[in-house]
């Protein structure tokens, strides 16, 4: 799949300027090295698309599979261990391009996970369970810094794109279990927990990102995006998705209105065209939809209308943001667990809470008894582990992302990183984070920090960088 540059020899326009690596390598030893680091970030993300689409390989190749792909996307993140190394050789320094200030903070991140590390396995907590509250801040911290190094977005571009393409096959795939679950008779009922692929859906994360910079791309490539964006649209409406719903808008709202007034020439016909792809995939999606299955279709916006209307919350709409929303009720039930030294120093990588009403948890052989050890209100997880020490730290880092990249709007690839974790910030108060189940979110908004706390930014626009291959790479 083509990475959506122009054909070497051919000169991209100027808004969307080749990303070109770090520049031919010249010695044998660098090219070899850099060719390890490639390939250990890309198994890792071909690693996490197994984990993350287990469930749909298990059905067809059988149930081995589960348990083979569980351990293997833990296991895999022993391999960005030998990607950073190899990027930071490449550039330098092991914590890429960062600049000093993200450099501590990487720092004091990876250190504070250590201890919590070490807390948890202290409290004896069962060791896969520390391991998977560890392996995410791991993702987050290097995926920080191969995203300030540009080789490491040139060389895993392609990768994104075609993972991001059988992410869409195999949800399609899953999808159609949606007719079997639902009925004709009830067509507005949210059976969608039934479905394959509301459990494979994480594989499509990367979606928001390719979205952003759809501009930088070929048509053909841009048009794919816009496509694979709208099935997302489409998938969240039939699970009656809140969150993701009003996530999905926001994007297309940024990518509509917001990047176009970044532009300095106004983008002229190639926000036409882009408005007329957005156009004729949107209307292809819905009259697709209504040919299918119209039924089920209307229903299930019918659906997602009431569950946005709060009419299910004594308080209405606005209860959604309030302890009726069972999120806030599980993060009420955590935060009432708290003693006063867990406020500072959290519970550490395999803490847990015990619900106060029952149906919230699940059985853990470790400690005996039913337990919680996340929260559904992802801006809570690093305080629920690390309390105010962790929570502090990391949130420092992300809002030093967002006040720096505010200054690169201009750049486009610095403009989708910006949008990219402000929308997921925001939207950190409603959804889950902090887990392996969500690997890919983590994996985007790592790049993006990287890319807005890289020192590349602010040098001129002989070096600003547009994220795409090698301009004098010919297509393949």
């Amino acid at each position: 799949m083509s990475s959506g540059l122009a054909p070497g020899g051919v000169a991209p326009p100027a808004y969307a300027r080749a990303w070109s690596g770090s520049g031919p390598l010249a010695r044998p030893a660098d090219r070899a090295l850099a060719a390890v680091g490639a390939l250990c970030f890309k198994a890792f993300l071909a690693a996490q698309f197994l984990s993350l689409t287990r469930l749909f390989f298990s059905e067809h190749l059988g149930e081995g599979i589960t348990a083979i792909a569980s351990q293997v996307g833990v296991l895999s993140v022993a391999l960005l261990l030998p990607a950073v190394v190899a990027y930071g050789l490449g550039s330098g320094s092991m914590f890429g391009t960062l600049v000093p200030q993200a450099r501590l903070w990487v720092t004091l991140v990876l250190g504070l996970s250590l201890v919590l590390f070490v807390y948890g396995l202290v409290q004896e907590f069962a060791v896969n369970t520390v391991v998977h509250d560890l392996a995410p801040y791991l993702v987050i911290l290097v995926s920080v810094v191969l995203g300030s190094v540009r080789r490491a977005w040139a060389d895993s571009d392609r990768t994104i794109l075609l993972l991001f393409a059988a992410a869409i096959v195999v949800n399609a795939v899953g999808m159609t279990e949606m007719a079997t679950v639902v009925s004709e008779g009830d067509p507005e009922v949210r059976a969608a927990r039934d479905v394959l692929a509301y459990r494979t859906q994480w594989a499509l994360a990367f979606w928001p990102l390719l979205l952003l910079t759809a501009r930088l791309r070929r048509p053909a490539t841009a048009l794919f995006i816009l496509a694979g964006s709208f099935f997302v649209l489409a998938q969240q409406v039939l699970f009656q998705k809140r969150s993701p719903t009003v996530r999905i808008a926001l994007f297309m709202l940024v990518l509509l209105v917001i990047l176009p007034r970044l532009r300095r020439d106004g983008g002229g016909g190639g926000e036409r065209r882009t408005a007329a792809m957005i156009v004729g995939v949107g209307t292809f999606t819905v009259v697709l939809a209504l040919t299918l299955a119209p039924w089920l279709f209307r229903g299930q916006v019918a659906g997602l209308a009431r569950r946005l209307s709060g009419e299910g919350y004594r308080g209405g709409p606005a209860a959604m943001l309030t302890w009726e929303n069972e999120r806030y009720f599980e993060a009420g039930m955590f935060l009432r667990t708290l003693r006063p030294q867990e406020v500072v120093f959290g519970r550490g990588f395999g803490g847990y809470f015990v619900p106060s009403t029952g149906g919230w948890g699940t059985f853990s052989d470790d400690v005996g008894e039913v337990v919680r050890r996340q929260v559904h209100v992802g801006a809570l997880m690093p305080f629920f582990k690390g309390g105010l020490a962790l929570t502090l730290v990391f949130y420092a880092g992300l809002v030093h992302a967002l006040v720096r990249g505010r200054r690169f709007l201009r750049e486009p690839l610095a403009a989708a990183a910006f949008f990219v974790i402000l929308v997921h910030t925001v939207f950190f108060a409603l959804e889950g984070w902090f887990i392996m189940s969500v690997s890919f979110d983590m994996v985007m908004v790592g790049l993006c920090m990287g890319h807005l706390l890289s020192r590349e930014r602010g040098l001129g626009p002989a070096r600003r960088l547009a994220w795409a291959r090698t301009a004098s790479r010919p297509d393949r």
